[in-house]
């Protein structure tokens, strides 16, 4: 028993060293968020193995009560969370109108109704070997996807709680869409007004002039680029022109991060610039993933989010960085196809 013990701390001591080499020099992935559910597993397997050397009752009793109120708090969120998910569509149709992106969260309550029906009410009235192959196939994809989505937002999380150095050269602010064309919006606001305390309390704290880069093209529904109007509003707040730099060709964040980095080149004529960019929070996890893969040596800083507004960006979040590991996505659900069709076929065997 002492010596599962000794396994399970050494698997642990492992594990974290491995998260902390991610979270210091290579926190621009999507792979944090699996490394901290491993820690998570490791350790409830590491108490488990202490109660057992251990052998007190109480503690083990106190361990099950919890593991218990987990599974229950988290199955009954998971069968009534459609409850929240209406709600939420109709504050953000109320807010932003009836449109597909602000639908997400309608459209994912009527799927968990449907997953709902599914277990609970088992309709599927078809040969047993297609049923075997349905059921088996829809357990293991909703197991799948919330197993991504849970592994998404954990990482999520995790890559906002970052405090960068006060040393940066360049703050590269991602633009957003402009209300009736010209105007700055609130979601836009806030990535600014985030750019703006970071350029402040760096001057504070350590004298250093920062340069904001705002990026953001023309939109075809927008009357002047994005990047001009960001410009605006930050002179506007007090910051000085000469401190400013209007990148205005991008059209989306992996343009923003490549043009933004020419002109930072441009304007330093080095390659050793020490870089963040600043976006909303949920963004802020793609955006380091797409820095990375580019090469660029910039970690991002979230700006709030209103509420309302969160559970639609987070979901078309998940899809973008669902179709950015398309190939791993794609070769796992060719996977779970296969242990269905086995699982199916092995019906016909048995019978």
């Amino acid at each position: 028993m002492l010596s599962g013990l000794l396994t399970m701390l050494g698997i642990q001591v492992v594990l974290l060293v491995v998260l902390a080499t991610y979270l210091i020099k290579k926190r621009n992935t999507s792979v944090i968020g699996w490394l901290i559910n491993l820690n998570l597993l490791c350790f409830m397997a590491l108490l488990f193995e202490a109660l057992v050397v251990i052998q007190n009752v109480l503690l083990a009793a106190i361990f099950a009560i919890l593991l218990m109120a987990v599974v229950v708090i988290v199955g009954g969120g998971l069968i009534f969370s459609f409850v929240f998910l209406f709600i939420n569509a109709y504050f953000a149709w109320k807010r932003e109108g009836r449109s597909l992106s602000s639908s997400l969260t309608l459209i994912l309550g009527i799927g968990v109704i449907l997953v709902d029906i599914f277990f609970l009410f088992d309709p599927i009235n078809a040969p047993k070997p297609i049923q075997n192959f349905i059921t088996m196939f829809l357990t293991l994809f909703i197991f799948y996807i919330l197993l991504t989505v849970w592994n998404t937002m954990v990482s999520m999380i995790v890559y906002n709680l970052y405090f960068p150095k006060y040393d940066k050269d360049y703050i590269i602010v991602l633009g957003s869409g402009l209300i009736d064309g010209y105007k700055v919006g609130r979601l836009l606001g806030n990535r600014i007004n985030k750019g703006i305390e970071f350029y402040h309390l760096q001057l504070k704290k350590t004298a250093k002039h920062a340069k904001l880069i705002f990026s953001g093209g023309q939109g075809g529904d927008e009357k002047i680029p994005e990047g001009v109007a960001m410009k605006k509003y930050a002179l506007d707040q007090g910051v000085p022109e000469t401190d400013t730099l209007v990148e205005d060709k991008s059209i989306n964040t992996r343009q923003n991060l490549i043009f933004s980095d020419r002109i930072i080149k441009n304007d330093s004529g080095r390659d050793d610039n020490k870089i963040v960019f600043v976006t909303n929070n949920f963004h802020t996890l793609r955006g380091g993933i797409l820095a990375g893969k580019l090469g660029i040596p910039a970690t991002g800083i979230g700006a709030k989010t209103p509420f309302y507004y969160l559970p639609n960006a987070v979901i078309r979040e998940y899809l973008a960085l669902f179709v950015m590991h398309k190939r791993f996505h794609i070769a796992m659900m060719s996977l779970i196809f296969v242990v269905a069709l086995l699982a199916g076929a092995s019906s016909l065997i048995i019978k």
